[in-house]
């Protein structure tokens, strides 16, 4: 039974590290990216739940484990059952535990642009990062049909035009 409980603990372990984005956490494939950035003011923010994504690693350890929990119990035929029964049970528990741990919170943000489009972008949020509020100037990064709100107070509203390179033969 202790090995039961340690491998279902690892199981829990495994599938609670996955790092998620947030407002200054990036996923290694977003470094070296380029991002179009669109400013704009936050209208709503509120919490929702995100469904993590269930690999199913979860319920295939978990029936490993409620299998040879089984393997223990009875004789003869029995223990085959008992070992059926196990691994059902098993797998049964370690997608919950699995799809438990996948599961978070996010924000859901309605930003109004520049542009006067109005958008809804839903985003992970880390324990470290901070609600960004209603009426909070704002910057809205989009990759493709990624998109992610961060605060802008701390930018400027304008700035002059870079200078450019002028090439000559």
């Amino acid at each position: 039974m202790k090995k039961t409980m340690s491998a279902l603990s690892v199981v829990l372990l495994l599938c609670g590290c996955a790092k998620q984005d947030g407002l200054s956490q990036y996923n290694y494939n977003d470094v070296g990216q380029s991002t179009l950035v669109e400013f704009g003011t936050i209208v709503n923010a509120r919490e929702v739940g995100i469904t993590g994504q269930n690999s199913g690693a979860g319920a295939l350890v978990g029936a490993g484990v409620g299998a040879g929990a089984g393997s223990y119990a009875g004789g003869g035929s029995g223990t085959a059952w008992a070992m059926v029964g196990g691994a059902l049970a098993g797998a049964a528990i370690g997608a919950i535990a699995e799809q438990s741990a996948a599961d978070s919170k996010g924000m859901e943000y309605t930003v109004t642009k520049e542009n006067g489009q109005t958008v809804t972008v839903v985003q992970n949020m880390n324990k470290e990062d901070r609600i960004l509020q209603s009426g909070e100037r704002v910057m809205v990064q989009i990759s493709g049909s990624y998109q992610r709100v961060l605060p802008a107070n701390n930018l400027p509203e304008q700035i002059k035009r870079p200078k450019g390179i002028k090439v000559v033969d």
